[in-house]
């Protein structure tokens, strides 16, 4: 079995791959994964290929194709009404260590940039590898930018350059950039950040 310490997935819609059905517990029992849900949400008609995305602890974020067989709960001892018995048909890519796991963030953030002095944007979304920031200052491709943001309790002073520039609209742009020389200290902390963002998202 692929998974090694999981207790929650989320299920899509079936032929979609952002709109959340629901989101369930998982229980991992030798070679079998049992899925928990509170209401199936109509998931009885729509069993043979569904989008599953399962956060794993060891293993880190799985998404898959996965067939269930939905039923109603019988086990007292169980406290969900709704069980499904899930087998993974296909593993389309397993996010190890977040690199590649972006979540959403949304705050505004004062900056520094040697180039453009002193200006405020917002973080929409961040991974390990970096973020993407909306602000009214217009920068440049190429341009370093620095801020210090507590992603767990310590404070922590991150840089990054831009990688690329969008313009949203007259006056307001998008810049996705990489973080640069990130110490230790504050890859790991945004490491928990994102993880614990993901878990949130799927509780």
């Amino acid at each position: 079995m692929i998974l090694k310490n999981c207790n929650s997935c989320i299920i899509y819609e079936p032929d979609s791959e952002s709109e959340i059905l629901l989101k369930a517990r998982v229980r991992c029992m030798e070679d079998k994964i049992t899925l928990h849900f509170e209401d199936e949400n109509g998931l009885s008609e729509h069993t043979d290929r569904l989008r599953i995305d399962f956060c794993d602890s060891q293993i880190g974020y799985i998404k898959t194709f996965s067939e269930l067989e939905v039923r109603k709960n019988s086990d007292p001892y169980i406290l969900e009404p709704w069980i499904a018995d899930c087998k993974i048909l296909e593993t389309i890519e397993i996010l190890q260590r977040q690199q590649e796991l972006r979540v959403r963030m949304a705050k505004e953030v004062g900056f520094m940039s040697e180039n453009h002095g002193r200006f405020t944007g917002t973080v929409q979304n961040i991974s390990v590898g970096g973020f993407y920031l909306t602000t009214n200052k217009r920068l440049g491709v190429g341009d370093h930018v620095e801020f210090e943001y507590s992603f767990m309790k310590k404070p922590q002073e991150v840089q990054a350059s831009i990688l690329r520039e969008t313009v949203i609209k007259d006056g307001y742009f998008g810049y996705g950039c990489q973080f640069a020389n990130l110490p230790k200290g504050a890859e790991r902390d945004i490491r928990q950040f994102v993880y614990r963002q993901q878990l949130n998202k799927m509780s």
